[in-house]
């Protein structure tokens, strides 16, 4: 590898040109062209996307990675992990000038909730209630990721999510797939922005496809089993959205599905991606998906894995070599399969033609790519998204603190860096504002004792808290999990915040001083002593690099919390899933003098918080509720609207949310359906009209037949403030 100052200089002289637009017949036809002079190692090698660590290449084992060699043989078409664009310059320019067709290499990095600006954990995200908010995130993501050499992430993942036990639900969307929809297309819209020829986009990735995220027990990688109605009215509409908000890759879950893994499933890879969803982009499979179809015993070797996987749909192999190893011999011995392997690389070679790569293959690769990161305007949004985020669980009143409070703060959290949350991209704990610093910078009379570790707790650590906090007016605990205790193989069968940290709040407890928790997490835990015995509780998730003005500013009311739960909180380990969108039952356990209802002996059946809640500081009432028609055919919209006012001290947002349930349908439908909201600004002791709309299409549900139609049927129409909190219910019927 030549010298990093040649390099640097070189890149320096990149051109930053408006890249030309082509038709897509134009893109057709140089693909057509350009597949014809391929040989049979050129177009296997575009299938492959190999890994490249900056730990290889400044490390002693950098000559033992093969990535320039395996370019120069036309056996890499693509990258992941180029965290150093020098380093993505040197395998760009070695794809360019030193293989026989040129062809230019992708970079793919995994950029979930920030690259280096870290926003906060998805399940946040979907809290705010504000895909536009989130698509403007995703803009700022985008621009830092793609001037440092990322063309296209691994993001939005868009599992549908019912089980906190399973670690990978800090990625997610939520357990809703209306508001993962709307999450979807915000995502998508805001990496991409309708044109990934510009140098301030990267392409988007939807993942995991599909069901990963109803992995039994919550157990990661564990087997995935539900009908074909669940899959499409519940698991695939995200993907949908994305997808028509132009996504140009979808990646292969680790699941079965119907017994089939998603990476060998052809009605999910063919039938429904490219048949009924006229999918044009590429597929991938996760990290060794693909190989990993021998132990799901749908093939004895790697070689029959990728015929399988090929065959069925999937384009490209990430990290994994069964692709590179084999599909030449599986050509030779069967000269027709080379058709499949055609259709991938059409795919493939389409996606860098759309983003520009041969007009300009080091679009992406800036020398000076830091002076990108942690700009002022992606602090300030990162701030507001972070405020919005936050879900407001309890408060007794304590809260907004006036100045003049003096606090104790308390807790593994309350000076912690760790507060980015997995898959933080390229964040850097350090970049982070801790709560502790956000309260001195703000002035505040605060007094600090960490009382404990996550996990164990020493007398001394506990006697200097009880120290600080006894000549404290109010105690702000920051309590949680680890950051690297939720995300991919991290799965937990007890949910329960560690008993250091629940002594340690019990022994502030017998000071008899207001305590305001705040809980640090990337999942719902189990809350329940802190929920009964707090005068405040916030759920501040994982807040990324702005996590400490957030909290600041919330807790002396320059923010007013308008976050909402994207996922129940259980009351117990047992009641798990629990969530707002279930079946109703036989026996629903409506009458408390009959014993033989669904129920539990010890517990309520609800969760400890539902979807959708979430408090204010603000006090809202509704009133002059309207709904426009009592009918309502095809090709019109409902129009549902109210009054909110506003009756309380201090401007705020309010989050309404319309639900349906179906009175009946030709198969079973969920108690509550959510089909649409709005977040709304009101200021204090005002009033807003607000109107939603409800087409008649979102009414629809794959019916007995598998059809998704809208059955001439009476519906209840719901508006409220959470799942368990309507305030309005209106009945209509179809025609």
């Amino acid at each position: 590898m030549r010298s990093k100052e040649t390099i640097l200089e070189e890149m320096k002289h990149i051109s930053r040109d408006p890249l030309p637009k082509r038709s897509d017949a134009s893109i057709k036809k140089d693909v057509e062209s350009l597949l014809k002079r391929m040989n049979l190692q050129e177009k296997i090698g575009q299938m492959y996307l190999s890994a490249f660590s900056h730990e290889f290449a400044f490390g002693p084992d950098f000559e033992k990675n093969n990535s320039f060699q395996l370019i120069r043989d036309g056996l890499a078409g693509n990258f992941v992990g180029t965290y150093d664009n020098e380093i993505a310059y040197e395998l760009q320019r070695t794809a360019v000038h030193e293989t026989r067709l040129g062809i230019p290499l992708i970079f793919m990095n995994d950029i979930i909730h920030g690259c280096r600006t870290g926003f906060p954990i998805n399940l946040a995200l979907s809290g705010t209630f504000n895909p536009q908010l989130i698509q403007q995130a995703s803009e700022i993501i985008a621009y830092e990721s793609s001037h440092s050499g990322t063309s296209l992430t691994f993001s939005p993942m868009l599992d549908i999510v019912q089980d906190p036990r399973w670690g990978r639900v800090m990625e997610s969307p939520g357990e809703d797939p209306f508001l993962a929809s709307e999450m979807a297309k915000a995502y998508v819209k805001g990496f991409q922005q309708d044109n990934l020829l510009s140098y301030d986009t990267m392409a988007s990735c939807l993942k995991h496809f599909v069901g990963y995220g109803k992995s039994e027990a919550g157990r990661d990688y564990n087997t995935v089993d539900m009908s074909e109605r669940m899959l499409r009215q519940v698991y695939l509409q995200p993907f949908k959205a994305g997808l028509e908000a132009g996504a140009s890759m979808i990646m292969s879950g680790f699941n079965l599905y119907d017994g089939v893994p998603v990476s060998a499933n052809a009605f999910l890879l063919r039938t429904i991606l490219r048949d009924e969803y006229k999918f044009d982009g590429v597929t991938i499979s996760d990290y060794a998906s693909t190989t990993e179809v021998v132990e799901h015993k749908l093939a004895t070797t790697k070689k029959d894995a990728a015929k399988l996987c090929v065959k069925a749909g999937l384009n490209m192999e990430i990290i994994s070599s069964s692709y590179i190893d084999h599909l030449d011999s599986i050509v030779e011995e069967d000269p027709e399969f080379e058709t499949y392997i055609d259709e991938a690389v059409r795919y493939i070679l389409t996606l860098k033609y759309r983003l520009g790569l041969f007009d300009n293959p080091y679009k992406n690769l800036y020398p000076n790519f830091e002076e990108y990161y942690l700009q002022p305007r992606a602090l300030e949004h990162a701030l507001k998204v972070a405020e919005e985020s936050l879900v407001l669980l309890e408060n007794n009143g304590v809260l907004p603190l006036k100045k003049d409070k003096k606090i104790a703060l308390i807790g593994p959290f309350a000076a912690s860096h760790h507060v980015v949350g997995g898959w933080g991209g390229k964040a850097r704990n350090e970049d982070t504002v801790t709560l502790l610093d956000a309260l001195q910078e703000s002035g505040a009379n605060v007094n600090y004792a960490e009382g404990c570790s996550i996990k164990e707790i020493a007398n001394e650590q506990l006697e200097e808290a009880l120290d600080v906090a006894s000549t404290s007016d109010v105690i702000v605990l920051a309590f949680g999990e680890h950051q690297w205790e939720s995300g991919e193989a991290s799965s937990k069968t007890i949910l329960d915040v560690y008993d250091a940290q629940l002594t340690l709040a019990k022994e502030l407890k017998t000071l008899e001083k207001p305590i305001i928790a705040i809980l640090f997490s990337g999942r719902p835990l189990l809350i329940n002593w802190y929920a009964m015995n707090c005068d405040a509780l916030i759920n501040s998730w994982f807040l990324g690099t702005m996590s400490g003005p957030a909290l600041t500013n919330t807790l002396f009311g320059d923010n007013n919390p308008s976050g909402r739960l994207a996922m129940s909180f259980p009351r117990s380990v047992g009641q798990i899933p629990v969530y707002y969108n279930h079946f109703p039952t036989g026996r629903p356990a409506k009458d408390p003098n009959n014993y033989y209802t669904s129920k539990y002996l010890d517990s309520p059946n609800t969760p400890l918080y539902s979807f959708g809640y979430g408090l204010s500081y603000s006090t809202f009432e509704y009133s002059n509720y309207r709904v426009s028609q009592d009918t309502l055919r095809e090709g019109e919209q409902l129009t549902v609207s109210c009054t909110v006012s506003n009756t309380s001290n201090y401007d705020g947002y309010d989050v309404l949310q319309l639900y349906i349930e179906a009175e009946s349908f030709s198969v079973s439908r969920p108690v509550l359906e959510l089909k649409q909201f709005k977040k709304v600004f009101i200021k204090a002791h005002t009033s807003l009209e607000v109107t939603l709309q409800l087409p008649y299409e979102s009414l629809s549900y794959y019916n007995i037949d598998m059809n998704d139609v809208v059955e001439q049927r009476r519906y209840h129409i719901l508006l409220g403030r959470a799942s368990n909190a309507i305030h309005f219910q209106a009945t209509i019927a179809t025609k």
